[in-house]
């Protein structure tokens, strides 16, 4: 007798059950009526064209508010820092926290985020990242102290961006299989747009009328914004038989995948280091920081548009081959190209670089993910990963800086610049590890 599984399937809150014709059953002890199954063809096929299309575009939105956000944060705390609390150095230290506590909540609920939405609603939780995050930036605005700060900016507002980032970056992936790398890659764009608009949005609001107005301008965009993004933010099916309850601990005994959680740690402890101190770098070799300002801008770019690209590649060459290469490439502009980045040519090509292929990572993640464990649980998987990581974030800039602080007091770049390199390069091993174990001739598409 063939045995089916009982799965109730979910499409977008309304339940649907697929049955297969009795001739295909050998046979069976419970009525046909009774049989609920998955759906035999792609269940993506069953919904207009244009629903895939909307999901891309709201969750564009969601991230480049959610990651916009956490880049425009730079600009207020160099207001604060100048303006507010210019004679507290303590207090300015508290400050620099609240942006490594925005970056380690942003993965830390990946795990979370991932699962809930996979056994409960991606647009749902969205919604409930939505409030957190408007609250958070409404909170700020009537805070009179940077530890305030670190609990409505860092911790309330982290959660927001934390239950956003995850589902967004997985839900399209879901709709596709031919074109699921570009899909994912024009999803995590809006990461990079994000920056653009948001951080020189937040520069005139500051500028025109303070900090405090500016984050209340912001939670009423986020509210606004992202409300109407998530009510397109949806999945083909849901697998309705698992609940919170019914976690899969199993992965974890799966040695690819402690290999890519490897992989995902390191490249979030290196990613942020040269956007964070590029600028410091080319301060202290007598470049403005307007032109400065332009090179990260140019970074930020290249981003995004490395997302959209490598995603595309990884279409074409493999997912895999387009991740090692991609990782490489970051690696040798962090160690051969970054310490010699003192002119404004060579930081132009640091910026195409580095921004082009270290972007392009965070598209090619989820999508390795889903090559390696299936698309079914890409969402909860890629969550797992993301909250590993998010230890990683502590072991970027704060590692950075102590050495950037030790000998040479903030002159000597050459350390910082190769433990990056060396981050990455740890995060190409592991790549490449996982690429091996599918096949070790490099020619094949993986």
């Amino acid at each position: 007798m063939n045995s089916i599984p009982n799965l109730a399937v979910d499409i977008d809150g309304h339940s649907e059950k697929y049955i297969y014709k009795t001739e295909d059953v050998a046979e069976v002890s419970t009525p046909v009526e009774d049989i609920i199954v998955p759906p035999v063809d792609d269940p993506a096929k069953s919904f207009p064209r244009h629903t895939r299309y909307s999901v891309i575009a709201s969750c564009f939105v969601l991230q480049g508010l959610s990651c916009g956000l956490v880049h425009s944060w730079g600009v207020q705390q160099r207001y604060l820092a100048s303006n507010v609390y210019a004679d507290s150095p303590h207090k300015i230290k508290t400050l620099s926290y609240i942006g490594t506590l925005m970056f380690f909540s942003l993965y830390f609920w990946g795990m979370l985020a991932g699962w809930v939405a996979e056994v409960w609603s991606f647009r749902k939780l969205c919604f409930i990242g939505v409030v957190f995050m408007a609250v958070g930036q409404l909170t700020a605005s009537f805070c009179t102290e940077p530890w305030q700060l670190c609990l409505t900016e860092g911790i309330v507002f982290g959660i927001g961006i934390g239950l956003v980032f995850s589902p967004t970056s997985t839900a399209p992936a879901r709709w596709f299989t031919t074109h699921r790398g570009l899909a994912t890659g024009i999803t995590v764009a809006g990461v990079g747009v994000g920056g653009l608009i948001i951080a020189p949005l937040t520069d005139y609001i500051v500028r025109e009328v303070g900090v405090k107005w500016s984050l209340r301008v912001s939670a009423i965009y986020i509210i606004v914004l992202g409300s109407i993004a998530c009510f397109f933010v949806r999945v083909p099916f849901q697998d309705k038989a698992r609940t919170l309850r019914s976690f899969d601990w199993g992965a974890f005994n799966d040695r690819r995948f402690a290999v890519h959680s490897c992989m995902v740690f390191f490249v979030t402890a290196a990613y942020i280091i040269p956007y964070s101190f590029l600028p410091t770098f080319w301060a202290y070799h007598g470049i403005s920081s307007e032109t400065s300002s332009v090179l990260i801008a140019v970074a930020n770019v290249a981003s995004s548009v490395g997302r959209i690209a490598l995603g595309l590649g990884a279409d074409h060459i493999g997912v895999l081959n387009s991740l090692v290469l991609s990782l490489g490439i970051a690696s040798i502009a962090c160690l051969l190209i970054w310490p010699f980045a003192t002119s404004v040519g060579v930081g132009v090509v640091m910026s195409l670089v580095y921004g082009f292929t270290a972007g392009g990572c965070w598209t090619l993640a989820p999508l390795a993910a889903a090559k390696l464990f299936g698309v079914e649980k890409l969402s909860s998987n890629t969550g797992i990963f993301y909250t590993i990581s998010a230890v990683g974030a502590w072991l970027g800039t704060p590692v950075s800086n102590a050495l950037l602080n030790g000998p040479g007091h903030g002159t000597k770049f050459i350390g910082m610049c190769v433990y990056n390199g060396v981050l990455w390069v740890a995060a190409m091993v592991f790549a490449i590890v996982n690429r091996a174990s599918y096949s070790r001739k490099v020619i094949d598409r993986v």
